[in-house]
């Protein structure tokens, strides 16, 4: 089989990479490991980073199509603002905004979207090897039921989440050991929100609330049906219990999705590990929500409805043709290869186990993620979007947020169909026309 474009991983960032690839004219293929799109966007967290700390958007484009189309299926209501990030180690007060929506929406909407701009989906499929030309890739090795196959492509769009193409291909990576720890989110029902939000503010039943970088939002938005859309804080339930950094985002009245376990130390590339990822915090959760029941009134009558899999922020980042640093993040670097832009704070979740750490943008505004950060030094034929993009570990705090890796996704895959149509290698792709066909398209570079 042979393809124009291969979007290798159908995730956040490969679902913008395939429809912008398809739209761009190219015949493309999504290599997927699960059963459906999304990836991260399905584990129950909302978008965030997509509006800047002034209130002004930063992603449009597929993205606010993505939005838009669960709108129409009632899976997603627009933006959610009124609260400010602010803890009393920080004067600044910047706008808090997030896009809360129903992750079995996205699987659906984005799957539509994929295969109505003409791309073909291939699920269940893992890729197991590349083949080489030199330096480029030009085929992959794949794996599934009907067993192995060689799939051919003029370029790849590595959005896996973990570089794997890159990884296969000898591609080189930025040395970092204390990689960002994991998670698993759940989904609670049966939940008194605005009883949650008496609880937290009163401080009995929970210690700690106003320590971080404390948020609530209730609905500013009258279209979302719930009272309490998201909270965040740090909380400890109870003396001698371990201390627990939390988000939480509702879309409909009495449920919530929680973040508020961690695992650390793991790596998300070696199997072993992914799977004592995945029970450690299994058991995490099952002991919170335990607790949370015993301890906090709006939890009483709770009840356990789903946990995502075990979700690693950061695995393996590659070494680009540019680097982004912490600097270009904070300072709201701009550059002429501009191709999507970030507007999330620098957000750690602490390798050692400690608190999440934040480091905010410049003015509260945006930064640009530049095209060379896409490309992996030494290779061809391989463009690259998401978390594993060129960027160090203190930038990749914010890269990695579903906003802009939507936005790097669009980027790559208007990118290889381009490279396709022109005949050419990505890299020796005009960045200036790559930006017009990108505003063409309604994206903001």
């Amino acid at each position: 089989m042979r393809y124009d474009v291969i979007v290798a991983g159908g995730g956040t960032a490969g679902v913008a990479a395939a429809i912008a690839a398809a739209r761009g004219g190219a015949k493309t293929l999504v290599v997927e490991q699960y059963g459906h799109l999304g990836g991260t966007a399905v584990s129950g967290i909302p978008f965030l980073g997509s509006m800047d700390c002034n209130g002004e958007i930063v992603n449009r484009g597929i993205f606010s199509e993505l939005i838009e189309k669960m709108g129409e299926e009632d899976g997603c209501y627009g933006y959610a603002t009124g609260a400010y990030w602010h803890t009393p180690q920080t004067p600044e007060r910047y706008r808090f905004s997030l896009v809360p929506f129903d992750p079995e929406y996205y699987k659906y909407v984005a799957q539509e979207l994929v295969l109505g701009a003409g791309a073909k989906i291939l699920y269940h499929t893992f890729i197991s090897d590349v083949i080489m030309e030199g330096n480029r890739v030009v085929a992959i090795e794949v794996v599934n039921k009907s067993g192995k196959q060689i799939i051919e492509a003029d370029v790849f769009v590595d959005s896996t989440g973990d570089a794997d193409l890159v990884q296969l291909a000898g591609g080189s990576f930025i040395d970092n050991p204390h990689k960002q720890n994991c998670s698993i989110l759940f989904r609670i029902g049966n939940v008194d929100l605005e009883q949650f939000v008496a609880d937290l503010e009163e401080g009995k039943a929970v210690k700690g609330w106003g320590e971080w970088h404390t948020r609530v939002i209730k609905a500013d938005n009258k279209q979302i049906p719930t009272s309490v859309v998201h909270l965040a804080g740090h909380m400890v339930l109870g003396e001698g219990e371990p201390e627990t950094t939390f988000t939480a985002v509702s879309l409909r009245d009495g449920e919530i999705s929680l973040n508020a376990t961690r695992v650390a130390g793991l790596s998300g590339v070696d199997a072993e590990e992914i799977t004592k990822a995945e029970i450690l915090e299994r058991r995490n959760v099952m002991r919170l929500f335990r607790l949370m029941k015993e301890k906090i009134p709006a939890f009483r009558n709770a009840r356990l409805l789903t946990t995502s899999p075990i979700g690693f922020r950061e695995t393996r980042n590659i070494v680009g043709d540019y680097i982004i640093t912490m600097e270009d993040v904070v300072g709201g670097a701009k550059f002429p290869d501009g191709v999507a832009k970030g507007a999330y704070p620098i957000d750690i979740h602490d390798p050692h186990g400690g608190r999440t750490r934040f480091y905010f943008i410049k003015s509260g505004g945006s930064y640009d993620i530049p095209y060379r950060s896409l490309l992996p030094k030494g290779l061809e034929g391989i463009v690259v979007a998401g978390r594993t993009i060129s960027a160090t570990h203190e930038a990749n705090g914010s890269t990695r947020i579903m906003g802009c890796v939507t936005a790097q996704g669009e980027a790559a895959g208007t990118a290889a169909a381009l490279a396709v149509s022109k005949k050419v290698l990505p890299r020796q792709l005009n960045a200036e026309e790559l930006r017009d066909i990108l505003r063409a398209n309604g994206a903001l570079v």
